[in-house]
């Protein structure tokens, strides 16, 4: 019974603090005051925050308890000071949230209801029959858990190792789920398969809904019917493994099934949004908050988003003035991609030491 109580908890304080985030750097960018465009990008920037507090931690051997208890107070800290500091902005976007279920209520309704069947599926039916997957991400947190370091162990065996992992030490949100198991006591399977799995799934329709009515023009019953056909097509094609609906349905809490079901969908979003208001900052921050939020997740994103660069580049060069906002958008992107490729081929040629002297 403990278990439901405390993935229950925890996945609403995950989509608390994602918003509280998410309002705070809304109001920041000068972004429209939007609860749900507020919990998806506070996803990206509450990644990334706990990405820069937990890396040189993680790589000096600190306790996951310590990391947990401070990591908690910093939430509690940063909850009521955003509280306080912008409650009337968050007043003011549940208003403009409420007034836009009124006026879309059926359409609404039934994505509302749709995303929670999915949910229930997913948690009830959608497993990898292959057991290696599965062991590695339920294995890694567990492991983080129960022997209070964080990649210090493998995770199909849990045994000592002696080397960070070079394509996996900069992806932390699998840290942040060790960290969470070992404060409240939770099973791994159920924060990595449950509470991850549905946070995931939420969040990759809140994306695809976007992306509908941006090609819908804002016509809710056009925008309806595309995000069914996208979701046909994705269901037909579910058991092709290097598709998105795999991933979806059968390894939905893995790092890369984020990459391809939110993070590219939402940055094909971003830049044509970028290229249909070039001026617009906004937008490019956005862009920037959620690939450093991505790469938080998986590596993929770093290899991926070059080629969404790349396909952007004919868009580029059609457009008609305002050209130089657009190159200087690409070109910003382009050099956090480049950063984050140094810092893994550093890795990868060892002149970067991953090496492990805890065993010492």
């Amino acid at each position: 019974m403990y278990q439901y109580v405390i993935a229950f908890v925890t996945f609403f304080l995950y989509l608390y603090m994602y918003y509280l985030f998410g309002a705070a750097v809304s109001r920041l960018l000068r972004l429209k005051n939007d609860p749900i465009n507020e919990l998806l990008y506070g996803l990206f920037v509450y990644a990334f925050i706990f990405f820069l507090y937990v890396l040189p931690l993680k790589l000096f051997y600190i306790k996951v308890d310590i990391i947990g208890r401070i990591w908690l107070i910093f939430l509690f800290i940063a909850a009521v000071t955003i509280h306080i500091t912008h409650r009337k902005y968050l007043a003011e976007g549940w208003k403009n949230l409420l007034r836009d279920w009124k006026s879309h209520k059926l359409v609404s309704s039934v994505v509302f209801l749709f995303t929670m069947g999915q949910m229930t599926f997913v948690e009830m039916y959608g497993r990898l029959y292959g057991g290696y997957n599965q062991t590695w991400f339920t294995g890694f947190v567990s492991n983080g858990a129960a022997y209070n370091r964080l990649m210090l162990h493998d995770p199909a065996t849990g045994l000592p190792v002696t080397l960070f992992d070079n394509s996996r030490y900069l992806c932390t949100f699998l840290d942040h789920s060790a960290v969470f198991c070992r404060l409240f006591h939770m099973n791994a399977m159920v924060e990595v398969r449950t509470v991850e799995t549905a946070i995931f799934i939420i969040f990759q329709n809140i994306v695809l809904w976007k992306l509908c009515k941006l090609l819908a023009k804002g016509k809710m019953d056009h925008a309806l019917f595309g995000f069914f056909v996208c979701w046909t097509l994705k269901n037909i094609m579910v058991r092709s493994q290097l598709l998105p609906g795999f991933y979806t349905y059968f390894r939905t809490y893995e790092g890369k099934s984020f990459v391809i079901n939110v993070s590219v969908p939402l940055l094909i979003y971003l830049m044509w949004k970028m290229h249909e208001e070039p001026e617009n900052k906004g937008y490019l921050g956005c862009s920037i908050i959620t690939l450093v939020g991505s790469m938080t997740y998986s590596l993929s994103m770093m290899f991926s988003y070059p080629f969404l660069l790349t396909a952007f580049v004919p868009f580029l060069l059609t457009k008609k003035g305002q050209r130089k906002p657009l190159i200087r958008n690409v070109l910003i992107l382009g050099l956090i991609g480049i950063l984050y490729f140094i810092v893994y081929i550093l890795g990868k040629k060892e002149i970067l030491d991953l090496s492990i002297t805890f065993w010492n």
